[in-house]
């Protein structure tokens, strides 16, 4: 955001990370540890907002729900007409959607531990709510390069 000072900011949205699947036990520790690393996030992600009006902003609650395949099968045909599981779906009400299970083959497809990819996705939807977008080759190149940055400042 340009040219704001931090009396200027408005106050950051609440983040509350839930468990809505069964398929994988995601205990109250990592859940716990995944509310802190967004917590930490949030700055990061207001600092390289797409928009400076964007949808974040203007939020008081980001609700992150970690879902199985079949659910977010359901949400994308639903309300984007798309069949099929994705990793991740942002409604910018403030909902973030994202597949345990496209997590974990993900991982592994990466090297990379399901946690850790888990975590990317909520950066992710929270780029989308601070106006990125990934569908033009230039979007999903600056999205990328954030999400990474983010990444690694705020998870171990």
């Amino acid at each position: 955001m340009a040219n704001t000072t931090d009396s200027e900011m408005p106050p950051l949205p609440e983040i509350s990370i839930y468990n809505h699947q069964e398929v994988v036990p995601l205990g109250r520790e990592l859940l716990e540890l995944f509310q802190s690393a967004a917590e930490l996030a949030l700055p990061l992600v207001i600092e390289v907002a797409a928009e400076a009006g964007s949808a974040l902003v203007h939020l008081e609650e980001v609700e992150v729900s970690i879902v199985d395949d079949e659910t977010i099968a359901d949400v994308h045909l639903r309300f984007m007409d798309i069949p099929g599981a994705t990793d991740v779906i942002t409604f910018d009400h403030g909902e973030i959607h994202i597949s345990v299970e496209t997590a974990i083959s993900q991982a592994r497809e990466y090297d990379n531990a399901y946690e850790r990819e888990l975590m990317l996705y909520i950066i992710h939807g929270l780029l989308h709510l601070a106006g990125h977008e990934d569908a033009s080759e230039h979007g999903l190149a600056a999205m990328n390069r954030h999400q990474q940055e983010i990444l690694e400042k705020v998870w171990r």
